[in-house]
């Protein structure tokens, strides 16, 4: 009986160290929730809205911050909470992310990430459609069952103005533009909601 109740003792120990160092191991390994806590990750967090590892560009930043969010407010609708912006640089603190050959990327509504290939108005407004998609439809129903050609399509639709994209997002654009056609603009969400 001692020696049962000194395994569940070992049991209770281990587990109780496995839980200890998840969020450690959580954050080596799964690199992108880093977006939770850039500082840690060696940026600094001018305010709630702005991370940048590189503060002499902190004026450029906060220029296409201000111009990406007043172009997508205009274009598409308000922001229920002002999107926090993470701006890298350089490709070394894109890739601590975990994103390597992207440009830029949203997480879901806990924030984006802008790599040093992305400081651009209509990146940063692509992104930033991406934040107001997940609020306006849900993080976790956006990940079901929004479909892609509307998430990408929106985006590109609204802040790509090539002529032709490369596939599949010239696809996603032009299915977006055909459903978006004849939409009045005060059901547009109700009608996403339920594609």
């Amino acid at each position: 009986m001692a020696a049962l109740c000194e395994l569940s003792h070992m049991k209770l120990r281990l587990l109780l160290v496995i839980i200890a160092l998840s969020p450690l191991i959580i954050w080596l390994t799964y690199k992108p929730i880093r977006i939770l806590a850039p500082e840690f990750n060696g940026l600094d967090c001018i305010n709630n809205t702005i991370c940048i590892d590189d503060t002499s560009q902190l004026d450029i930043a906060s220029e296409l911050y201000s111009s990406a969010y007043a172009f997508t407010k205009k274009q598409v609708a308000p922001f229920e909470k002002n999107p926090r912006v993470i701006f890298c640089s350089t490709p070394h603190c894109f890739n601590s992310f975990g994103l390597n050959e992207m440009r830029a990327v949203t997480l879901s509504t806990f924030g984006i990430v802008v790599g040093p290939r992305a400081w651009d108005c209509s990146f940063l407004s692509h992104e930033f459609i991406h934040h107001l998609q997940h609020e306006k439809l849900g993080n976790f129903e956006v990940w079901l069952d929004t479909p892609q050609w509307f998430m990408e399509g929106m985006a590109y639709s609204l802040t790509d103005k090539r002529e032709v994209l490369d596939e599949p997002w010239e696809s996603h654009r032009a299915k977006f533009e055909l459903w978006n056609k004849h939409l009045e603009t005060n059901n547009f969400w109700q009608r996403a909601r339920s594609l």
